[in-house]
Order: structure tokens, then C-alpha cells, then sequence
């Protein structure tokens, strides 16, 4: 088993806050990014460790939205631990459209696209990332004997992009995937389910159900506001009407008639 400690993060907390009396627990089957995973925002590719409440994050179906909490904690892994339950799931590089190699714990969800797995399917169905062992090269293993894991929350249950289009899935301020009886905007399907999905894209050797690299690709919101080409009815810009000013051409004299 293995030793976590957590500390959370909200939207709007004071930098006064200091956690009080980390909770402890002997279990390491949980969801959230590894350190150094990098996540699309508005500024582009960015470190989950170097994300803040409040950051505008690609999502997958809403636009960009706001992290409204994070949760850091940090995992400690035994060293004779085999069981893949509790073990990360190794992505190697461009296993599905990653560029570089990323690690995903083994209950953090991965939304895949049904459509990419049968033409006749809609939709999108989240399973833990631990049942992809196996699929392609992907395989459980630890990637060190102690890490730091963080979670981001919305508003909303969402899917966000990370490391090259994987699309991983982000509950609305709740720990576990499975949460409350709250309405969920994504179906998290069942052990046996999610297992005979993660076989379907393994016996094909299509992992575009799992990623989306076109639809990952970062897009920074303007901040300033933009201005329309032509001016408001009844104002009229110098030299052609409606039109912004023709650039001037500097010729040589020899060249002038």
C-alpha cells in the first residue's frame, strides 16, 4: 500500500491559509496528474504543478474553464508493491498522440471517444485509467518511490487535455470518480464494461478513442478587446471610406513618374 498525504487548494482562499492536520491514508488507487504532466490552458502547455485556482483550462466539450479547486498530494510507494491496482499507468511516448512519456494514476479517469471505437456509438464513456494495462504499450509500474499528485476541480464535471491530446476526466469538486448523486455530464461505465471498451481499441491498435491530438491543439484567448476593420456607421477614416488607410510605397526618384 502506500501513504498519501493531501492538502487542498479553493477558489478565492486567502494566502493566509495554512492546512490543518493533513489527512493520512494506506491507499494509493486515486485520480490526479502526476507533477510535471502538462495540461492545455490559454497560455498553452502548462505544468499541472504551475496551475492556479482560477486558470482557464482547455476542456472538451465546454470551451475553456476555470479550476475552481486543486488538491496536492504527495504518493509514497513501497518498493515490493507489484499490484497494478496501485500502480500508475506508464504511457510511453507517442503511444497515444503524447509526445513524451506520462503517467496516469491508476483511478484517474479517461474519457473515450465511442464513436472512434464503433461508428454506430455516440458519446463518451470514462473508465480508470488502471484498466488500460496491457493496451498497447502501456503497462502499470511506479515511477519512483515517492511523487506528488495534484487534481483539478470545475464547477462542472469536465474533460480536459493533457500531454498531447489524452483526455482525462475531471470531476465538479469532488474526489472520486464515482461522487455523489449529483447529475454527472459524462457516464462513468462499470468494471466489466470499461474493461471490454479498453479491449476494443487494444485488438484495433487505434488509441484515438483515448486521444485527440487535433482537438487538444491550445488556442490563447485574446485579453485585449478586438476592434472591427471597418469603422461605426456615420465615422469615416481618412482616405477611402470604410477602409483603413493604403500603406505608402517609398520608391527611388528614377522610379517616380
Amino acid at each position: 500500500m502506500s501513504e498519501v498525504t493531501s492538502i487542498s487548494v479553493y477558489l478565492n482562499q486567502s494566502p493566509e491559509f495554512e492546512p490543518i492536520n493533513p489527512s493520512h491514508a494506506m491507499n494509493a488507487r486515486r485520480g490526479g496528474f502526476l507533477q510535471g504532466t502538462k495540461i492545455a490552458t490559454t497560455s498553452g502547455w502548462k505544468p499541472v504543478e504551475r496551475i492556479a485556482v482560477g486558470d482557464l483550462v482547455r476542456t472538451l466539450d465546454h470551451g475553456f474553464k476555470e479550476v475552481r479547486r486543486i488538491s496536492t498530494s504527495t504518493v509514497v510507494i513501497p518498493a515490493d508493491e507489484r499490484r497494478a491496482e496501485y500502480l500508475p499507468i506508464f504511457v510511453p511516448a507517442r503511444a497515444a498522440f503524447n509526445g513524451r512519456p506520462v503517467w496516469l494514476m491508476p483511478e484517474q479517469g479517461m474519457a473515450l471517444s465511442l464513436s472512434k471505437i464503433d461508428e454506430g456509438a455516440e458519446g463518451i464513456s470514462v473508465v480508470p485509467a488502471r484498466v488500460l494495462n496491457g493496451a498497447g504499450r502501456m503497462m502499470s509500474q511506479a515511477p519512483g518511490s515517492s511523487f506528488e499528485v495534484s487534481s483539478l476541480f470545475f464547477d462542472e464535471d469536465q474533460v480536459i487535455f493533457v500531454e498531447g491530446g489524452l483526455q482525462a476526466f475531471c470531476p465538479s469538486g469532488r474526489f472520486s470518480m464515482r461522487g455523489t448523486a449529483q447529475v454527472q455530464a459524462y457516464k462513468v461505465v462499470d468494471e466489466t464494461a470499461a474493461e471490454d471498451l479498453v479491449n476494443s481499441i487494444a485488438i484495433k491498435g487505434d488509441m484515438s478513442a483515448l486521444a485527440n491530438p487535433l482537438g487538444a491543439l491550445p488556442a490563447p484567448i485574446p485579453q485585449d478587446p478586438i476592434f472591427p476593420i471597418r469603422p461605426p456607421s456615420g465615422v469615416r477614416r481618412p482616405g477611402r471610406p470604410g477602409r483603413p488607410n493604403a500603406p505608402v510605397l517609398f520608391l527611388r526618384p528614377e522610379w517616380q513618374i
